[in-house]
């Protein structure tokens, strides 16, 4: 993929492992259950009984957790802003440590013509099996022409493992 070819490459890329014996060590994962995606689906305008239509079970939106869909524990970050408009979007996400016990992550951005992403913090460190560390993602910009795709990812890496998640920034109607 390049870019320059495929301005809206990013989205084809995904942000799962190529390789099958790394995909089975990843070092980080972003973990996410049924709950999480309820809560998405909530914060994104479904009630209580669609859920419960579509989960088959008694769940329901509270409304004490109202958030956005952008909230959900997930690799992969979007956002659809106004074209022409200065924009700023977070997006807090947590890891977890599945592979050494003690190890350093250090955040890398990538390619992020158009738009300026930042990560804190940029160094996670963990010194235990299953323990999570938050982390928050800033994208922002001058404004984006109508029509138009900017991207990104945020590699973590601790010179073993390499994770990956790309970030989108649209104008698409």
């Amino acid at each position: 993929m390049n870019v320059a070819r495929n301005p809206d490459g990013e989205l084809a890329y995904g942000a799962g492992q190529i390789d099958p014996v790394k995909a089975v060590h990843p070092g980080l994962i972003y973990d996410a259950g049924e709950a999480d995606f309820i809560q998405m689906l909530c914060n994104q305008g479904y009630n209580s009984t669609s859920i419960r239509l579509m989960t088959g079970h008694h769940s329901s939106c509270s409304a004490a957790k109202k958030g956005s869909v952008r909230d959900l524990n997930y690799p992969s970050m979007a956002a659809k802003v106004g074209p022409k408009k200065r924009f700023a979007v977070r997006f807090n996400r947590t890891v977890m440590n599945v592979g050494s016990t003690r190890s350093t992550y250090r955040a890398v951005v990538r390619g992020s013509r158009g738009i300026h992403v930042t990560v804190e913090p940029k160094v996670l460190s963990f010194h235990a099996l299953n323990q999570k560390q938050k982390f928050v993602v800033t994208v922002s910009g001058g404004g984006l022409p109508e029509g138009s795709v900017a991207s990104a990812s945020v590699v973590w890496s601790d010179g073993r493992h390499s994770v990956r998640s790309p970030i989108v920034v649209y104008t698409y109607v």
